[in-house]
């Protein structure tokens, strides 16, 4: 199961098993502080590095400085220069700056985007683009329309204090507003568990998934309860950096039916006017009662919903227990909240089982497939091992036995065989890596570009990728020289995220697009943390769409229905997995180009 199916499953057991009103003055910072020196995990376990902490007089979440967070984070350094009390510049590796007034709780840069780019620790010199740094893929060049738009942060907004070092050399910042400044689509995150702090890479083997389960984590994290309640200066603060990042990071898909009102009101307002539902849980996200705080995220989650990039079902799993989900169950049934798009999404991956056990039904585990001059290709999730694949180009390894493997093992077969038509099936596939994208792309067309809007910087930019496409182990002209084959891809309303994105660049370049129009998601993901250690994470700014600045978030629609109607209404999908229908099919289309 993919790593959102997964979490989808977790959100749909949560349900069917089954969040003091906000505070808008800033709440300053004392003066008075304790300092400490604490450890931080840093993309590993095994890596502890120390870090110090201060936690000021009325303020229970811990301060660091900015310039440690970014060089654990980015492994670079992050030069300061001082312009007077309280006032300065902070310069990124990549040489954009960042004006920060303590006096005043501002931030202002004229290139916030390259000012918070990670993407730098993937690859030198390239721009904060979505690469997750497989070996096999580099970014090859990016093209923005214009100058990026000047990007201005009043923290007073948020109640969130930023704090003068006494050196007057840097400045203390919250540890999760760092981590959230600095947020994006490379998936890094930091969280705190009430002791230790992680550094965690989503594309990697240090994950949420592995670190907030683990027994130390669980039992860190049950000191934020004090007596059954939740910290009020945490739960203020926790709701109050959710607002500060759907404000200034999230990319307003059009599948979320609140992405336009965020936009022009921002969260906090949104969700004290929009209806009833909404101003009750902006109330519980508040409150102290952990059950509230529950059904809070569980309102939200069904609100926010864009289809499966964002997802908030687990901000309160440092509450989870059986009580505490009987509670929120209570408090949500006696609303009559009616949990409408999480039902549309269970839907969603209900089809996505059945097509799974139509093809289980007829090929069994196979994921490779030849009938006369027609193979298909099917797999569900667009994941690669990454230490298998650096073993493979570093070491001197064994292709790798993964989707990236199997594409290029199918390939060859198919070659093999004198296949004319060559179709990729992500029928049931909910996304993944977008650096397997960019490779599939690549072998199809001979290179990959990635147009997105970006909500940060107002910019509308196409970005160029390489791929070592003959797994030679070299990025070459030979890499510009599609597989000779016509392709195609087969998609039905399930295939969303990178299973929609791969689709609307084949779109625009004249190859087929086969089924049922594909269920969209034109955002990329960014994780997130609570400041009591739960995880979340929304649709990033970084939208994407087809050359023209067209959305894609709506799904691709087919050149080839392959959908029919059986006498009783229900829609019929065996032509999916039928060559022959295949065959007809793709013949036709490029028969007629």
């Amino acid at each position: 199961m993919s790593k959102r199916n997964k979490l989808l499953a977790a959100l749909m057991a949560l349900t069917m098993c089954l969040s003091f009103t906000f505070n808008a003055n800033v709440v300053k910072a004392s003066e008075a502080y304790t300092e400490q020196t604490a450890i931080v995990h840093v993309y590993s376990e095994d890596n502890i590095q120390p870090l110090q902490i201060r936690f000021y007089k009325g303020f229970s979440a811990p301060y660091i400085k900015l310039t440690d967070y970014y060089r654990y984070l980015t492994g670079k350094e992050m030069s300061v220069q001082k312009n007077s009390d309280g006032d300065y510049t902070f310069k990124s590796a990549m040489g954009a700056t960042a004006v920060i007034d303590t006096d005043e709780n501002t931030l202002y840069s004229s290139d916030f985007d390259n000012f918070i780019n990670t993407t730098i620790t993937k690859q030198d010199n390239v721009p904060n683009v979505y690469y997750d740094g497989y070996p096999f893929v580099e970014i090859y060049g990016a093209t923005p329309d214009k100058a990026p738009e000047p990007k201005t942060i009043d923290f007073d907004n948020y109640s969130i204090d930023l704090i003068e070092d006494e050196s007057q050399d840097d400045i203390w910042i919250p540890y999760l507003t760092a981590s959230d400044m600095f947020s994006g689509v490379v998936m890094y995150r930091m969280l705190y568990d009430s002791k230790e702090f992680y550094i965690l890479d989503e594309n990697s083997d240090y994950t949420a998934m592995e670190v907030v389960p683990s027994d130390k984590y669980q039992a860190n994290v049950k000191n934020y309860l004090k007596e059954g309640k939740r910290d009020k200066s945490l739960a203020e603060y926790s709701y109050n950096e959710m607002c500060f990042v759907y404000d200034n990071y999230f990319g307003y898909p059009e599948q979320m039916g609140l992405g336009a009102e965020i936009k022009e009101k921002g969260l906090d307002e949104t969700l004290k006017q929009h209806d009833i539902f909404t101003a009750q849980a902006r109330e519980w996200f508040l409150s102290d009662d952990p059950a509230e705080y529950v059904a809070a995220t569980v309102i939200l989650d069904d609100y926010l919903s864009d289809g499966g990039h964002t997802y908030l079902g687990d901000m309160g799993a440092t509450y989870f227990s059986e009580d505490t989900i009987d509670d929120a169950k209570q408090l949500l049934y006696s609303m009559d909240f009616g949990f409408s798009n999480t039902v549309a999404l269970g839907t969603k991956f209900e089809k996505m089982q059945y097509l799974q056990q139509m093809k289980q039904d007829k090929w069994g585990d196979e994921y490779f497939h030849i009938e006369g001059d027609t193979a298909i290709f099917s797999f569900d999730s667009f994941v690669a091992d990454e230490q298998a694949w650096r073993d493979y180009y570093e070491n001197g390894g064994e292709l790798p036995d993964d989707t990236v493997g199997d594409f290029k093992r199918a390939l060859d077969a198919a070659a093999d065989a004198n296949v004319k038509n060559f179709v990729i099936d992500l029928s049931s596939n909910g996304g993944g890596s977008a650096d397997v994208v960019f490779l599939m792309a690549c072998a199809m067309t001979g290179n990959a570009k990635m147009s997105y809007q970006n909500a940060i910087g107002g910019q509308f930019t196409t970005v160029q990728y390489l791929a070592d496409i003959n797994f030679d182990k070299v990025f070459d002209y030979k890499d510009f020289e599609p597989y000779d084959f016509n392709f195609g891809v087969l998609t039905s309303d399930f295939s969303f995220s990178c299973a929609n994105f791969l689709p609307a660049i084949c779109k625009s370049e004249g190859i087929a697009i086969l089924g049922e129009q594909s269920g969209g998601g034109a955002c990329a993901v960014i994780p997130l943390g609570t400041a009591e250690g739960g995880v979340y994470q929304i649709s990033s700014a970084m939208r994407l769409s087809y050359p023209d600045g067209t959305s894609v978030d709506g799904g691709v629609p087919v050149d080839v229905n392959l959908v029919s109607v059986n006498a009783d209404g229900t829609n019929d999908y065996s032509a999916f997995y039928d060559l022959q229908a295949l065959s007809s099919a793709m013949n036709e289309f490029y028969a007629n180009k």
